[in-house]
């Protein structure tokens, strides 16, 4: 990969991130977190997958680089989320726990596995992230920002913030008009009852904070406290937000970040204040993307349409998914499930321009190429098979194996070489996803049952005869667009429109009105199948 030739977004994000690496005489380190707050959202990709296709280019162009991915577990409980996931990604309803309400204002690490499986609420979450990102071969350095705290890394920032706590809280009232100068933004765990609560004082010689336990109010909820007042050490308890993002920047020698626009006006533009005048530090590179929407919408727990890396993966292949984030990540795109597969066509479009196919747009070529690349660990040496996603989904929804999509795809030439055991795979996978995608997701005429008995239905003359008409068609060997032809053909013959036609043997194969197209429908179900069925009319 060549940093002149490209003009892919991550490849000309990675030549800043050297130039800056250099100028620093250090290692590229491209940082990026999570709060282990839930399932966290595929909207929350945005951050480590913006971060690993900075960090891909840099590896890709030889450069030695560190990517960090730090799990923001002191953070406190704000609410409990509407559904929640074990580590098997099977959802839940919040309502089945609801002990947890009790342990709002506590910090994750504190907060118990509601399903038991994993010593906190945090370690469950972050390892059904990680689970996730594997499953996409994102491999980041994972740290808890607890163990960060417990290890001392904070400690000189803390020291800074108090130090210079006018400079601090007069960052904070410029940009927050909640907050006056004198303000201390540093919160304490309480060790009678682990609710986080605001400091009052703070003791540099001792390294100590003085609290009264009164809780939070937070976003949607407020932790109310046990009223104790306590002194604890700084250990104890943990910068706010605004002031342990840049200090994690400082911990982590951090060159790039990216995060999203809700960042970009607050915390970002006081994160660089805090930076450069608490911490006597220069912020990172920053990148700023724009959030996706699915099937037109915000993802909302509330409204049940919120996904997980590891939902994701029984609709489509790794690659692919990994494909829409490598997409014009400075504008906002929408992920439209029931129409999943133009984002596959997009992509399998990609895959035949890498493997030597002319691009539409001849300027696109080296940029699809790339955008390819990004989403493999290993890029494939020869192009694998696919086998038509809408296709695919008629024929596993039809009953069929493997074996007869091969049969299928021999016999309208998309396969004419022997099949290798790792396409034989892809053909399975394939077939899985896509009837997922139909029972689940897709167009209801795309989900289909195939009758075992024609219905009852009155019909004419000349539907009669149009079907005998069919039949006789349906025993010749006739491809998929001469079947279809043929259906408009017979249709007119007998005097009907071919829309009446389709209708009436939608309705006698599958009880709809509307289906799939008819060619491909018979040969994905087998003609065999389907001429038994009219051959009842």
């Amino acid at each position: 990969m060549s940093d002149v030739k490209s003009l892919f977004w991550a490849d000309q994000l990675a030549i800043q991130v050297k130039e800056r690496a250099k100028k620093e005489n250090s290692m590229p380190v491209i940082r990026t977190a999570q709060t282990p707050s839930g399932g966290k959202h595929i909207g929350n990709l945005n951050d480590v997958l913006r971060a690993h296709f900075v960090y891909k280019s840099l590896r890709d162009s030889g450069k030695k680089a560190r990517f960090v991915h730090t799990h923001d577990d002191r953070d406190p409980m704000k609410d409990i989320p509407g559904r929640i996931a074990d580590l098997d990604a099977k959802w839940y309803s919040a309502e089945q726990f609801p002990e947890m309400q009790k342990y709002i204002g506590v910090p994750y690490y504190m907060v118990p596995d509601p399903f038991g499986c994993c010593k906190s609420f945090s370690d469950h979450f972050s390892k059904l992230w990680i689970k996730g990102l594997e499953m996409i071969d994102v491999y980041p350095e994972h740290i808890s920002t607890n163990a960060l705290y417990e290890a001392g890394k904070f400690e000189p920032y803390i020291q800074k913030t108090f130090e210079k706590i006018q400079d601090a809280s007069r960052i904070l009232a410029k940009f927050q008009s909640t907050k006056e100068e004198g303000y201390i933004p540093f919160d304490a765990i309480c060790p009678n009852c682990n609710i986080l609560s605001n400091v009052s004082s703070f003791d540099l010689e001792q390294k100590t904070v003085t609290f009264t336990c009164g809780g939070k109010t937070m976003k949607k909820k407020t932790s109310e406290g046990c009223g104790q007042t306590a002194t604890v050490p700084w250990s104890h308890g943990k910068l706010q937000w605004r002031f342990e993002w840049p200090a994690q920047w400082g911990i982590f020698k951090t060159t790039f970040e990216p995060f999203g626009k809700d960042h970009y006006e607050g915390s970002w533009k006081s994160g660089q204040d805090i930076s450069r005048i608490v911490f006597n530090e220069e912020p990172p590179i920053p990148y700023v993307y724009e959030f996706f929407l699915v099937n037109g919408e915000k993802m909302s727990a509330s409204k049940g349409n919120v996904y997980i890396t590891q939902d994701m993966m029984k609709l489509l292949e790794a690659e692919v998914f990994m494909f829409f984030y490598t997409k014009r990540p400075g504008m906002q795109r929408d992920l439209d499930l029931k129409n999943i597969f133009r984002l596959i066509d997009d992509f399998e479009s990609a895959e035949n321009v890498y493997f030597g196919k002319e691009a539409k747009i001849k300027t696109d070529e080296e940029n699809m190429k790339r955008s390819y690349e990004m989403c493999f660990d290993s890029v494939p040496k020869i192009q694998p098979l696919r086998i038509d996603y809408k296709f695919a989904a008629l024929i596993a929804q039809a009953g069929g194996d493997t074996d007869r999509a091969i049969e299928l795809l021999k016999f309208t030439g998309h396969i004419k070489d022997e099949i290798k055991k790792e396409d034989r795979e892809k053909i399975e996978k394939r077939l899985e996803l896509a009837k997922f995608w139909a029972q689940n997701f897709a167009d209801p005429q795309l989900k289909i049952i195939i009758n075992e008995k024609i219905p009852s239905v009155d019909l004419s003359h000349h539907q009669r005869k149009a079907i005998k008409e069919l039949l006789d068609e349906l025993i010749k060997d006739k491809s998929e667009s001469e079947l279809q032809l043929a259906v408009f053909n017979i249709a007119r013959a007998n005097n009907m429109e071919p829309k009446e036609f389709f209708k009436l043997l939608y309705q006698l194969l599958i009880s709809k009105d509307s289906g799939p197209r008819l060619g491909a429908f018979v040969i994905a179900v087998g003609k065999k199948r389907v001429i038994e069925l009219l051959d009842q009319v």
